[in-house]
């Protein structure tokens, strides 16, 4: 019997808007999708996107003209990604830039060196480039 292979996607997430008011990260939201694709997700977080990454990242509920805008909370959304085993990075020099320490990720995130980003890029079928 011959296995079949589902093709790889390296999913590059460049931006956040981590105070969104909406119910998720649109970049992440495309993500879980593409699993039920079948294919092999691989998820880095780059520049500001690295943001989305920190462990319990939200913005309090607020409101416009007495109507709830709802909530973003990226780190809900790359816990259920790890779980359902995309392996998420998250580019060391963009999180040194902004003087994030790696133990402050979801569990999970793994970092990944700027270096390390080509070898990616070269090993996937299809590169996506996003941002919020």
């Amino acid at each position: 019997m011959t296995r079949t292979r589902h093709p790889s996607v390296l999913s590059i997430v460049r931006d956040a808007d981590v105070g969104a008011a909406r119910g998720e990260d649109p970049a992440l939201d495309a993500n879980a999708f593409a699993l039920a694709d079948e294919i092999e997700l691989t998820l880095v977080l780059k520049d500001g996107a690295v943001e989305l990454g920190l462990d319990g990242v939200c913005c309090d509920g607020a409101n416009l003209s007495g109507v709830a805008l709802p909530v973003t909370e990226p780190a809900r959304d790359l816990r259920a990604l790890v779980a359902s085993g995309v392996r998420v990075f998250a580019v060391v020099e963009d999180l040194a830039v902004r003087g994030v320490d790696a133990s402050t990720l979801v569990e999970g995130i793994e970092p990944l060196a700027e270096s390390d980003l080509a070898r990616l890029i070269a090993t996937n079928d299809v590169t996506l480039t996003t941002g919020s």
